[in-house]
């Protein structure tokens, strides 16, 4: 079945492609002159492209030309991101190499807070009553 509608289909056009070129011919005007001229003209250049230009130099020379400006752009990219590291590494090396204030304190000296909680706990122990345990009842 599908045979037999390609078939017709390429009749019909091949009987419509006669009607038109005798209709044209009776008329003396051509169908659809400004779209056909630009298909001529299309087609008259691929023509010419098939018979001079050599498609296996052209592919290679492309070829090379795609490969030249993904190795520079790839190239460029991993400039870009070393010098990124570079300043990164650079403002670290300028913090580490800066002298910063450490606070120096002797080993047996305590700081002052320590020195308060302590003494808070020892007035706390004098002023609270001792209270007697559960274990102390026995």
């Amino acid at each position: 079945m599908a045979y037999l509608i390609f078939i017709l289909v390429t009749i019909g056009l091949f009987v419509g492609f006669f009607m038109l070129t005798w209709y044209e011919a009776a008329r003396g005007v051509r169908v659809f002159a400004p779209q056909r001229a630009r298909l001529d003209n299309h087609v008259k250049r691929a023509e010419f492209i098939v018979e001079h230009v050599d498609l296996k130099a052209f592919v290679r020379e492309e070829l090379r030309r795609i490969v030249t400006q993904a190795g520079h752009a790839l190239s460029h990219l991993t400039l870009r991101a070393v010098r990124a590291v570079e300043r990164l590494l650079t403002r670290l090396v300028r913090y580490l190499r800066t002298e910063h204030e450490v606070e120096v304190r002797a080993p047996g000296e305590t700081r002052e807070f320590v020195k308060t909680l302590s003494d808070f706990k020892g007035r706390l122990k004098d002023t609270m009553p001792e209270v007697p345990s559960v274990h102390d009842q026995d």
